[in-house]
């Protein structure tokens, strides 16, 4: 099975969506193949997020790009700060220390709101093919709010679309030149590229084979569209293919505002003591119309490429944004190696945020779990305070019940007592129980007394079952059983001699039915004391 290098480039601009699958086998044959899908945008409606997205997942499923574990996207540089810097050193370790503190000093927001990518730029390759020699070093910095590259990664979840890298769309026009280079085209080392789209001009300067400028100029093909509506009183539509059919020198007034930002912006650049640039490249889908190329480059002062630096007409034009995602070195290795080249001049502002987040998700993430964490200890306060007051009411339940089975056992169940009332009902029973015992009371004469010093004259060592014992205020009258009939007078001995008990008589004594029974009544008076 061949071994396949693969990678899609998607350009995602506001009139049309642009992909570019480029694929690079072991063998070194390469393949590839455009893919383009127009956005509608002439009403309000069109322009929402949730139409775009529909549009995207089905240009990529139209497309089956979703099988790719490579895509590649941009970033335009007008949400962007770009700057060159030159520092008088080239030692790695100080410009990664140094650099995020130029940037903080130029750009008007907190570092640790920006998704800052740097590329040091190698020494500056002059046409002749000399290196240039020098023991400083220029820094290609760009600075990226976090918000705005979560915001595209956002829009792109939304399409179920995980890019690989984020760069940005001038860098992918330098991109194109590397690829071209590579394929042994004579490319120019002093070049303005220059991307026509619909609502915006994207433009790369390159000097000495490095990129040392990058800009959006907000003017584009529909600019010089709507300028045709006006002019000839038309539709849109009809003034978009007016356009198609017309020459550049038609419209050469109309083309005014680009050519002036054009000319300022390289004027700027000269100006900063920089070499002078050569040539330009004109691409995007506003290069197609005719001798756009050729005019923009007389206005500006360059001479336009042709085939004879490589830009033939094999070379990605409308697709070169798209084309430059596609090849991004840090995706495509190069030609027979198996590894991608350090050395290859790409920005990714995605593996940036994705080092630099876990701090800033970890926060987040910290502050979710203290509010997850607050959520449940409130929720576990309210269920302990729900708990704890339900089996408040439930042992007060269960105590009433207790106290209820505790009144019928000592009171009965005929009471009647109404839950409340058992108190009353337990002071009246107290009290007839009182009444019932004054009756046996000890004190006074009563029968408790009585018996107590009848008992205490029983004798020790004799055994007495008491059948029947009958009380009348001092007299005792007692039917027992006993062993013997010298048991029954040994009892009697015992009680005569006792000086607490008077007029001791038996009055029957008998054989009981079982063996050594006998069956005695007698009568015993009890004294005061």
């Amino acid at each position: 099975m061949a071994i396949v290098n693969e990678c899609v480039g998607l350009d995602i601009g506001q009139t049309g969506l642009k992909a570019v699958r480029f694929r690079r086998r072991l063998s070194g044959r390469e393949t590839v193949d455009y893919f383009q899908h127009p956005l509608p945008f002439s009403r309000p409606e069109d322009l929402e997020p949730a139409r775009r997205i529909q549009s995207l997942r089905g240009f990529l499923w139209r497309h089956g790009l979703y099988a790719t574990d490579r895509l590649v996207t941009a970033i335009p540089c007008q949400d962007l700060f770009v700057r060159t810097l030159s520092f008088p050193f080239n030692d790695a370790a100080k410009l990664a220390q140094v650099v995020p503190f130029e940037v903080e000093n130029l750009v008007p927001m907190p570092l640790e709101d920006l998704a800052v990518d740097s590329l040091v730029l190698p020494p500056g390759q002059p046409s002749e093919g000399l290196i240039r020699e020098t023991k400083g070093s220029e820094v290609l910095v760009t600075a990226a709010p976090r918000d705005k590259v979560a915001e595209h990664l956002r829009f792109l979840a939304q399409a179920d679309i995980e890019p690989s890298a984020i760069n940005v769309d001038a860098m992918a026009l330098f991109s194109v030149t590397q690829y071209l280079q590579e394929e042994g085209a004579s490319v120019p080392q002093d070049l303005a590229i220059i991307d026509i789209g619909a609502s915006k001009t994207t433009l790369c300067l390159v000097e000495g084979g490095r990129p040392v400028m990058l800009r959006t100029i907000l003017w584009g093909g529909n600019h010089l569209t709507h300028a045709l509506a006006v002019r000839h009183a038309c539709s849109f539509a009809e003034a978009e293919r007016h356009k198609r059919t017309i020459s550049v020198d038609q419209v050469n007034d109309l083309l005014e505002p680009i050519e002036k930002e054009l000319r300022i912006t390289l004027q700027a650049y000269q100006g900063s003591e920089r070499s002078r640039l050569t040539h330009s490249w004109i691409c995007g889908g506003g290069s197609k119309m005719q001798e756009i190329g050729a005019h923009l480059s007389r206005q500006v002062g360059l001479y336009a490429v042709g085939p004879r630096q490589g830009f033939g007409a094999d070379t990605p034009r409308a697709f070169s944004i798209a084309f430059g995602l596609a090849i991004h070195p840090k995706m495509v290795r190069p030609r027979w190696r198996f590894k991608s080249s350090p050395l290859g001049l790409a920005l990714d502002l995605k593996s940036i945020t994705d080092a630099a987040s876990p701090d800033a998700a970890s926060m987040k993430q910290n502050r979710r779990l203290a509010t997850i964490a607050g959520v449940i200890i409130a929720l576990l306060a309210l269920a302990d305070f729900s708990v704890h007051y339900f089996l408040q009411d439930q042992r007060g339940a269960r105590l009433k019940t207790a106290l209820h089975s505790q009144y019928e056992q000592v009171f009965g169940t005929g009471t009647g007592a109404a839950p409340g009332e058992e108190v009353d009902q337990a002071k009246y029973h107290i009290g007839v129980l009182e009444k019932a015992l004054g009756l046996v009371d000890a004190t006074d004469g009563k029968v408790l007394l009585t018996l107590s010093t009848f008992v205490k004259q029983l004798p020790p060592g004799t055994m007495i079952k008491v059948r029947e014992l009958t009380v009348d205020g001092a007299v005792i009258l007692m039917e027992g059983e006993t062993t013997s009939f010298d048991a029954v007078e040994r009892i009697k001995q015992t009680f005569v001699s006792s000086p607490r008990l008077t007029e001791v008589a038996v009055t029957e004594t008998r054989v009981g039915a079982a063996p050594n029974q006998v069956v005695f009544r007698m009568t015993v008076t009890v004294q005061k004391p």
